[in-house]
C-alpha cells in the first residue's frame, strides 16, 4: 500500500456545478492509481464538492436556486463585511456542503453511479481558479513513475 499527492486546478465560470469526475479520473490514470482510497480537499471557504444528479441540468438549477434562496446575497444582512458582498453567504453555503470528499478507487475507475458526477460547487459570483489538494491511498500499477509519493 502507498500513499500519494496531486493537486488539480478547476477555473469556475462563477457560482456554478463545474464536473470534475472526468479529470480527477483522468489523473487516477495517468498515475497508474489501482485500488484504494482518494480523498478531494478543497483549498477554499468560497467552494465546495458534492456528488450529485448528472442526468438533467435542471437538478443543478434546482441546486442553485435553492443555495440562493436559503443563503440571500443579502447587504447588512450579515456581520462580516468584506469588499465584495458574496464572500459572507459563500461561506455560508460552504458551510452546509462539503470542502472534502472521500471516493473509493477501484480497477482505476472512480465507482459512481449511473447518473452522478462529482462536482465542484463554485459559491462566488466572479471566475475563480480553485486548488484541490488530492490524496490516494492504496495500490498503484508497479511502474508508474508520474506522481509525488509521500
Amino acid at each position: 500500500m502507498q500513499q500519494f499527492f496531486f493537486e488539480v486546478k478547476i477555473q469556475t465560470q462563477g457560482k456554478s456545478l463545474t464536473p470534475i469526475d472526468d479529470l480527477l479520473a483522468q489523473e487516477i490514470q495517468t498515475r497508474g492509481l489501482d485500488a484504494g482510497l482518494l480523498t478531494i480537499w478543497c483549498k477554499h471557504t468560497g467552494a465546495s464538492l458534492l456528488v450529485q444528479a448528472n442526468a438533467d441540468d435542471d437538478v443543478k438549477a434546482d441546486i442553485l436556486t435553492f443555495f440562493d434562496d436559503l443563503v440571500p446575497k443579502n447587504p447588512g444582512r450579515y456581520r462580516h463585511k468584506p469588499d465584495q458582498p458574496d464572500n459572507a453567504p459563500s461561506h455560508l453555503r460552504a458551510l452546509l456542503t462539503q470542502t472534502q470528499i472521500s471516493l473509493p478507487v477501484r480497477d482505476g475507475l472512480l465507482p459512481l453511479g449511473d447518473v452522478q458526477s462529482l462536482y465542484l460547487f463554485e459559491h462566488r459570483e466572479a471566475s475563480k481558479t480553485r486548488r484541490l489538494l488530492a490524496h490516494y491511498i492504496g495500490d498503484a500499477l508497479p511502474d508508474e513513475t508520474n506522481f509525488l509519493v509521500m
